[in-house]
Formats: C-alpha cells, structure tokens, sequence
C-alpha cells in the first residue's frame, strides 16, 4: 500500500475538503481525487461522498481513521522528532528535568568524551573539562559555587562557620569519577587534610546525609532548595574558594544549526533562569 494514499486520506479528512487538501499538499485537486479513487479502489469501500457543494466521510472512513492517526503519529515522531542526548553530571538532572532531552552521565575518561562529540554519539556536553578539541566547541554555561552544608539544627555549627571549625567537623565528600578529587579538594586554594566520615555517590545522597548527621559537606548551591526541603542549610565559606566553570561542548559543524541553538537556548535558560 502506498503511504501516500493513506496520508492524502488523512488530510482529506482532516481538512473535509479535496480542494484544501491539493493546497496543503502542493498539487492539483484532481490529483487528490485521483489518489482518494485508488485507495477506494484498492480496500472495495467508498471513503467519501458527496454532499451538495462538500463531501462526508463513510462509516469506514470513520474507522480507518481511528487506526491511521495513531500510527502516523508514531511515523511523524520517528521520521522528524529529534531527541537530543546530553552528557551531564548528576547535579543537573533536575534542572533539565523540563527539557526534552536524553540526559546521561558523562564518560569517566575526558579523551573518551571528545570522542563521543566527534563520532556524534551525544549532541552536547555539559561538564568541567580541561583540554580542548579544536573540531569541538566550548562554550563557558555556569561558574558553579559551592557552599558548606550543614543541618540546620547542628550542635556545634551556628549561622556562620570559622575555618578552625570548618576543619574540625566530620565530612561527608562527593568524588568526581573523572578527576578523583571531591569539590573541595579542586577549588579550594589551599585545601587542607579534613576527616572523611562517608564518600557518598551523588550530592543528593551527601545532602541526605548531612541532614540525618553531625556530618558537614561541601556541595553545589544550586541545590539550595533542596537542602532546605531536608532540613540542611548552606553557609558561606571562610576560606577562599574558586567557582565551578562548567562548560558546554558540542561539535563545531552544530554551532549554526538552528535545531541545536534552540537546544543549547532552552538548556541555558534551565540552568541560568535568571539570565535574560
């Protein structure tokens, strides 16, 4: 059966008129006719009939409509819907939870990273990277900060912190699976040994775990809300800290594709709402 009689059926009968349906299509109206006369032809039922100046839809037009509009949805979404897989940390999950996107967590080896962009694996990355690829564009997105994490009803922690007190407490840390390191040890400028109680698997663990501790954490403030859904709150360092910068990389033969700026838009209004 040739698709295009099934699709010029559905328009007709959409539209309810042969004439519209030439237009919609981009062809003479006795082609339409012509083709509604084949698929007639072709399943032994009338699917229209005329009615003074218009035509109405037989019973079995009805029908087949009901079967056809659901499966040419499916072909119109595998044919033209794009879905876009994004490399991203943990930390941005919920922030790209409203984008419609793929969203996984990026390979542990960097080299592997780039290879992926290259090979078109994944349409783009948004990571802490320190080499650059020159068929790969890098696009500064955030300059993470971070914040001490502490319950809000901790024994021995107020509303601020001193340093002394800052390495004094018991630590639960977060280890990057590229860089080996936790947060605190690759931004603070000079980090000193502290006492890790707990390695937890992503800041939303860490975040649970401070909440049900005396334990204290160093750990994105973008998840200031939710620290303080579980009890937790963020406080300033008393230290100096460098920021987070995390970019978004993606291959250089997408950086005019239109589809793709509209992604790299809506993924950079998720992350930075406030940016106009």
């Amino acid at each position: 059966m040739d698709l295009n009689l099934l699709n010029t059926f559905t328009l007709v009968y959409r539209l309810n008129s042969y004439t519209k349906a030439a237009e919609h299509l981009g062809i003479s109206q006795a082609a339409v006719s012509m083709r509604i006369k084949q698929l007639e032809q072709g399943i032994g039922q009338p699917l229209f009939v005329r009615k003074g100046r218009s035509i109405e839809a037989t019973a079995h037009a009805n029908y087949m409509t009901t079967k056809l509009e659901p499966a040419f949805s499916l072909i119109d979404e595998a044919l033209f819907k794009v879905q876009h897989k994004v490399y991203a940390p943990d930390l941005y999950a919920y922030d790209l939870a409203h984008v419609d996107v793929d969203v996984s967590n990026p390979p542990d080896e960097q080299q592997q990273l780039f290879d992926d962009i290259r090979n078109r694996q994944v349409d783009l990355v948004l990571d802490l990277v320190t080499i650059n690829d020159a068929s790969v564009v890098n696009e500064l997105l955030v300059e993470e900060q971070v914040r001490v994490a502490v319950r809000r009803d901790h024994p021995r922690v107020g509303d601020t912190l001193t340093e002394a007190q800052f390495y004094g407490e018991r630590h639960v840390a977060v280890t990057t699976r590229r860089h080996k390191h936790d947060i605190f040890t690759l931004l603070c400028e000079q980090p000193k040994p502290r006492t890790i109680t707990h390695r937890a698997s992503s800041y939303a663990s860490q975040l649970a775990y401070v909440a049900h501790s005396d334990a204290i954490a160093v750990t994105p403030k973008r998840l200031e809300s939710m620290a303080e859904q579980l009890g937790v709150k963020l406080l300033a360092f008393p230290m100096p800290m460098k920021s987070a910068p995390i970019s978004m990389l993606y291959h250089r033969s997408l950086q005019s594709n239109p589809d793709h700026k509209a992604l790299r838009a809506r993924v950079r209004q998720a992350l930075n709402p406030n940016d106009r």
